[in-house]
Formats: C-alpha cells, structure tokens, sequence
C-alpha cells in the first residue's frame, strides 16, 4: 500500500466521522445549515480525494452523494429522515469500499443500487425560492459572471501526491476556462513545486462552489478567487498577457467569451490586482496559520515512545538510588536535572497520548439512533463531559464495554411508547452518557430513565441457573451484580440485541483489565446508572512505595489519603484482615505480610496506609512507608497473572522488582471475608 493510499484512507475515515455526526444532528435539527456544509465538504474532499489516488469507483459514487448535498444547501431539496437513512447506508458502503481501490463485483452490483435509490430523490426537482409577502428579497446573481483564480500549490504538491489536473478538470465542468501557467522561480529540489495557475472561467456557478473545488487542499495551497466584471475581465487579460501568462491564442479566445458576462445583484470587483502589483505577488486568504497545524503519527510511534520514557524513568531511579548510596554532590546534582527533565518528557508525552473521550462518543449516537429504530423505541442520547481527556489505549478498549452498557439500557431499560406513557412518563426515553475527572481518575456514567431491574426476576433466574441458593437471600446490590455473571440473561428469547447471556459479563471483564472498577445503581420505575471508574494511563503512574521485610510494594497514589502507625500487638484474623482505629471510628485493615506471607521480623511500630475506593475507606498496613515513586507498569508473566490483588509490577533502581497493588481487588477481598 503506497503513502498516498494511506494518508487517503485515514483522512477519509475522518471526513466520514464528520459525515455521521452531522446527519445525527440533522436528523434532529433538519434545516442546520453548518451541518449540511460539513456534510457536502466530506463528501466533495472525499471524492476529489479518491479520484486523485485511483479510488475510481468510489470517486464516482460519492459524486452522487456530494450532488444530493449540493441540492440540499441550495434549498432545492428538504432533508427527510429517509434521505438521512439513505445517506448512512452509503456512508456504510464507503466504508466498505475504501478497502481496496478495485472494488468487488458484489460490492459494486450494491454501489449501483444506492446511486439508482440516489438518483430518484436528487432527480426530483421543486421550486425554493419563493418571495414571501412582507419579506425581504436577496437579490440574487444571475447569468454567468466571470472569476480569476490564482493558485499556488504547496511546495510539497508532488511529494505529497497531490495533482491540480483533477482541479481543472472538475473546474472545466462548470464553465469555459482559460488556465496559463509558469514557474515561480527554479527551485534546487526537483521534487518541490514551483508551478503557479492562472484560471479566468465564466460560469452559471456561485462562488462558493468555486471554492469548493479546492476545499480539500485550501489549507495548504493559496487560492485566491476574485469576481470580474466584464471591463476589468478584458483588462486583467491585457495585463496577463503582457506579464507573459497568456498566449495570443487564449487572449482571442478569452476576449470572445467578455461580452457575454453579466453582473447583477452586487458590484463585481474592479481588478484582479491592485495598481502597482503583479500577478505573481498575491494576497494569502487560504493558508493555514501555522501556529494550528497538526501531523498525524502512528499508533506505534507513539507506544515506542512511551516505552522509551518508561525505560528513561526507570534509570532515572538508578541514578537517584546511586547518587544516595555514593554521597557525592555532582551525581546529585545530575540526578536532579534526570528528573526534571524525565518529569516534564513524561507530562509532555502523556499529553501527546491523550484524546478526549467526546471522539467516542460521536459513535454512539449511531448506535443508538440505529437500534431505537430497530426495537421500536423512541431515545434520545445525551452526553456531558465530551472534551474529558484519557490515554489512547484506554480510550481503545473502552469503546466495547460502552456498546455493551448502551445496548443494554436500549433493550432491557426503555420502555416501549406506550408503556412509558402508561406509567405517566414521556413517550421519548432517554440515555446520558457523562464523564468526568474525580480523584485523578476518568469517572464514566450511564444512565437511563427506563423501569429500572426488577430485583426478583434477576434473584430466581440466578436460582434457576444455580448462581444463587434455592433459600438464600441476598441483599438488593448483591442481586443486581448477578447481572455480571458469565452466562446470566433475563431475556425472554434470544435475539439481535440481546438474550444470549454475554455482554455484561465482558463489560466487567474488561473494565478490570484497565484496572477499572464497575458498579450498579438502580430505582425500579426511575432508571439504573452504571459507573465505571478507570486510570487515566495505563503506562506509568504515580506511586507510594511501601516496603514488608526485603519485598517492595507500590500503592497507587491516587487512591491514597494518609498514613498512620499502629501497632503490631494488634491481630488479625486468618486472612490477615482486621480493624484499626481511625479518626474516632473503625477502619478495615489487611497485613500485607500475612496476605503475601512475607517472612522476616515484623516491627513493633507498624504502618497503615489509609486509602479510598469509591467512598469507603481501608487500611493497608504494612512495615515501611519509602515515599514517592515514578512507576513503570509491567505485565506480570502467566505464572503470576492470577494473582490477586496485583495489577503488575515495576523494576526499581536496583534492579529488583515491586508489585503494584490493586488497591480494589484487595478491598473486594476484605469485604468477602468480612462478609
């Protein structure tokens, strides 16, 4: 696959973003004006695009939807939920076809099918303009007028694969042009572009869609678009000629087409160039500020770098533990410097990874206007928090867990219509999808305003299924995790949606690989929420390193709050779990050394490490609080994998290892045995 199919592929795949979003939100708000402009610029860009890199078919087909777009911003065409439907199939079917320059036979036999379906709404005309008493009138242009447009590639045209031929020809369309070139000086590198374009057409078209021929290369290119009148048509074209742009030729047959321009509505601009200038001198309106561009870098790139971050913290530490063991004030000294410098290439490389978690959210809109459709149901989904930022990977793996949890409030939650109306509710549901940051990790919630579980259908499917005793009973929260059990499903059949007992068992799974947590809410007749709590990295961290004899630990800082002695006179139960006093009250605590069975002296004094999940409080206690570490995450190998209350490990300074602890799964443990 060359560079160029590349680059088309990923920035088709945002212009295609672009596209969904904004028929979502035509789909609600019909007449938008600002959408349906980013929805024919998609569709326009994509199909310049296409056709430039060899993408023939899909060219041709996105010309049929940039058409339908075309008729709807002219207000020749109404925008009908139908015709959004339509859109998102082919929009679906770009996608597909985006796959390969040639595209199959069935793939093309579907293409025809969506252009027929295409072609009889856009071949349907109807009337737009129409005075209304008592408004005003926009005079508008008429007849054909004449533009010059001056374009300058980019200096990277050629490298970049870029080619104004397709320009042209898409210009030669929309009216009879007169193009004259030449170079702008003799640049060294063969490979850089020196060409500059000269273009006087007279056409019927606006100026607006003028522009749109370049809308896929107007930031890197100067375009400049001036509207003529006939007089300073003739005179820019004596001017052109004796600059050396035109031949006599063109100079005839651009002189033949002045007499039949005509300007109505607004006067035209009197020259193409101010006097004193030339033609080869001028304004920039389409370049890019410089200080907002951005590149494009592969998932990959970025990951090295984080691994090479994660090894420089790792010497860093080395360093640190050298310039202690040695006394001596110059390895200090760099050993401080390290850190500053590791400090702000980690904080500079963790904004470089993170992206906010609204680029999600844009695809579940689809989702849910898609299955509401499909089950009958009216919902809107509404989102808060969209411009909340976390790592790329987690971001990545969090988009499964979503689909699930939306699926799910979308079959089991919402009512039908008329259920919703018949408990004196509105007959629209909706879903609200929020994040935030809290205690330094991204917090996830999503709700409903559905029925709610029903506890006592879930409590005797889980009897039925022998995940509940016949005559046990537990209590409320303890029935609606049950929804998490592999294989559980209250569905009365199986179907598209749901019924096949997989999904929210998956949901926690993996949010626990993120080392995240999930939890429950619900109010039968008002809705459920579920939460999900997650770190904003999975890479490094901030951590407390904690010490048990010879063994390191690290505790997530984040989840730290203070640290108290206790006394090691005080037992514990087998497990090693117990309670210590804190603050007037009583904290569950568990022993470190008894839960790994760390061997060695145990301290009079001992260290209680007092930390939260969620909104309880627990102790870790341990025999040595070190202080502040950077952390390097490292998966645990499959001998260790299984290992509760371990999320991974690091490598310290010395080269020994620390487990880092999985503060929740040890607090789920001290509350099963405290159970």
């Amino acid at each position: 696959m060359s560079d160029s199919e590349t680059v088309f592929r990923e920035e088709a795949a945002e212009h295609l973003d672009n596209l969904e979003q904004a028929l979502l939100r035509l789909d609600v708000i019909p007449n938008d004006a600002e959408q349906i402009n980013i929805a024919f610029r998609a569709m326009h860009t994509i199909k310049g695009s296409s056709g430039m890199v060899g993408f023939d078919h899909l060219s041709e087909f996105t010309h049929h939807l940039e058409t339908l777009f075309e008729q709807v911003r002219s207000g020749q065409l109404v925008l009908t939920a139908k015709m959004i439907n339509l859109v998102l199939e082919c929009k679906d079917q770009i996608e597909s076809l985006l796959k390969s320059p040639v595209p199959e036979n069935t793939q093309i036999e579907y293409s025809l099918g969506l252009v027929s379906r295409l072609q009889q709404v856009t071949e349907v005309s109807s009337p737009v303009y129409e005075q209304q008493a008592g408004t005003d009138c926009i005079d508008e242009l008429t007849g054909p007028r004449c533009y010059s447009i001056l374009v300058r590639p980019a200096v990277t045209a050629f490298t970049d694969g870029m080619d104004v031929l397709p320009l042209i020809r898409e210009l030669q369309e929309l009216g009879a042009c007169g193009i004259s070139l030449r170079l702008e000086g003799a640049p060294e590198d063969p490979e850089l572009c020196a060409l500059e374009l000269l273009i006087l057409i007279v056409t019927d078209a606006s100026e607006n869609t003028l522009r749109d021929v370049f809308l896929f290369v107007c930031d890197d290119w100067d375009i400049e678009l001036s509207l003529l009148s006939p007089d300073a048509f003739r005179r820019n074209i004596d001017s052109l000629s004796a600059a050396g742009w035109l031949t006599g030729e063109r100079v005839k047959a651009l002189y033949a087409l002045a007499p039949e321009v005509r300007i109505q509505g607004r006067d035209a601009a009197d020259q193409l160039a101010p006097q004193g200038t030339t033609p080869s001198q001028p304004t920039i309106t389409s370049r890019a500020n410089e200080s907002e561009l951005s590149i494009k870098v592969p998932q990959r790139k970025l990951d090295a770098l984080m691994d090479q971050v994660g090894e420089l913290v790792i010497l860093q530490a080395r360093l640190d533990q050298l310039a202690i063991s040695r006394e001596d004030d110059i390895i200090g000294e760099l050993a401080e410097e390290l850190d500053r410098l590791s400090n702000n290439l980690r904080e500079t490389t963790f904004d470089i990874r993170m992206l906010p978690i609204g680029s999600t959210f844009g695809r579940f809109r689809r989702l849910v206007r898609d299955l509401s459709r499909e089950l009958g149901k009216n919902v809107a989904l509404e989102t808060a928090g969209a411009g909340t930022e976390l790592d790329k990977v987690v971001l990545d793996k969090l988009a499964d867990p979503l689909v699930h949890l939306l699926r799910n409030s979308l079959d089991h939650g919402i009512e039908l219509p008329e259920a919703r109306l018949a408990a004196g509710k509105p007959e629209s549901g909706t879903i609200r999808l929020e994040a935030a940051h809290e205690q330094g990790r991204i917090i996830i919630r999503i709700s409903d305003d559905g029925a709610g579980l029903d506890a006592g259908r879930i409590l005797e499917k889980a009897r039925d299924n022998g995940l509940v005793g016949q005559d046990a009973t537990p209590d409320t929260d303890a029935i609606y995790n049950l929804i998490f059990e592999p294989g559980f499903s209250t569905a009365a059949k199986v179907s598209d949606v749901s019924g096949r007992g997989v999904g929210m068992d998956v949901v926690r799974t993996s949010i626990e690989s993120l080392q995240g947590r999930v939890q429950l809410q619900s109010e039968p007749g008002a809705g459920t929420v579920i939460t999900i709590s997650l770190p904003m990295t999975l890479a490094i961290i901030d951590g407390l390193m904690v010490a048990v004899s010879g063994e390191r630990f690290v505790i997530p800082l984040g989840v730290v709050d203070e640290c108290i002695e206790t006394l090691a006179s005080e037992s514990s139960r087998d497990n090693g779990t117990r309670l210590v006093r804190h603050r007037d009250g009583l904290v569950p605590s568990l022993r470190l050394r008894e839960w790994f069975a760390v061997a060695g002296q145990q301290p009079v004094i001992e260290q209680t490490v007092i930390v939260h999940v969620d909104n309880e409080r627990f102790g870790i206690t341990v025999d040595e609080v070190i202080g502040h570490s950077q952390t390097v995450i490292k998966s645990l190998g499959r001998l260790y994998r299984d290992a509760e209350g371990v999320m991974g490990a690091t490598i310290l300074g010395n080269g020994g290892i620390a487990m880092i602890l999985d503060v929740a799964e040890l607090v789920d443990d001290i509350n099963s045995t405290a159970a």
